[in-house]
């Protein structure tokens, strides 16, 4: 009886995370509805807006997260977030930002009459996604802003 307990068992705790991770389907392309769920799920108040380049057609969700403003963009087949700044940063504070920063990168914009700084990320769902990896996806991103904003004091 001993043994055919324990196989049991064994045979049990093997199939746990095959159950488990049923639930999440894995997706290889974002519909905006899988974006939304997660951002009502993480709570977040948003807005979306529709936006057009030469090619695509794509939304565009903006929402805060304390004092953090983001923009998302959702490509399809990635997702894009940043946070912009409207600030003047020296060329080694952004390399020396990125090259510490894991989840994240730096980007110093300079216009003509203005210098913006954009903290972004990417997604890539080729490889196949979650409603969890993006849930983690924002939330790792919203350190990286938390970290960012420390780091520009």
């Amino acid at each position: 009886m001993k043994p055919i307990c324990c196989f049991l068992f064994v045979i049990s705790l093997l199939l746990l995370p095959v159950a488990a991770s049923a639930q999440d389907k894995v997706f290889r392309t974002i519909s905006n509805d899988s974006v939304e769920k997660v951002l009502q799920g993480l709570e977040l108040k948003y807005e979306k807006e529709e936006r057009k380049n030469k090619n695509s057609t794509f939304l565009y969700f903006t929402f805060s997260r304390g004092e953090q403003k983001f923009g998302l963009y959702n490509y399809g087949s990635d997702l894009w977030i940043e946070s912009t700044v409207e600030k003047k940063m020296k060329l080694e504070d952004v390399n020396r930002w990125n090259s510490q920063a894991k989840f994240s990168r730096l980007v110093l914009i300079e216009q003509k009459d203005k210098t913006t700084i954009s903290l972004e990320a990417q997604l890539d769902a080729l490889g196949g996604l979650t409603e969890a990896s993006i849930r983690q996806f924002l939330n790792r991103f919203d350190e990286e802003a938390k970290a960012f904003a420390k780091f520009m004091k």
